[in-house]
């Protein structure tokens, strides 16, 4: 059986309602040196090994990372004024004004 994951809210939504903007820098919470970007579908891009690829959720793009099971919306932040939060963050905030 294979396994897909339906995210109650996707990067997606929180992108066509404005909440995010596309080309939002993405860093991961481990080593913020490590940087995605957020696409206009919601995936995110990074750069490992000198390649380009493309992730269509948070938790896809942080295993490339470390190589395990991982919650994409803890491992990412983004920074705003300054301060690093989590997407898990932004998602809570984006929920709470539907």
């Amino acid at each position: 059986m294979k396994y897909k994951e339906t995210p109650d809210i996707t990067l997606k939504m929180m992108i066509d309602s404005g909440f995010i903007k596309p080309t939002t820098k993405v860093y991961a919470s481990i080593n913020h040196n490590i940087v995605g970007t957020i696409n206009s579908d919601g995936s995110i891009s990074v750069n490992i090994d000198n390649m380009d690829k493309i992730f269509p959720y948070p938790s896809s793009a942080a295993r490339a990372f470390v190589k395990t099971s991982i919650n994409g919306w803890l491992f990412w932040e983004v920074l705003q004024l300054g301060e690093y939060k989590s997407l898990a963050i932004l998602k809570k905030e984006y929920k709470n004004k539907q």
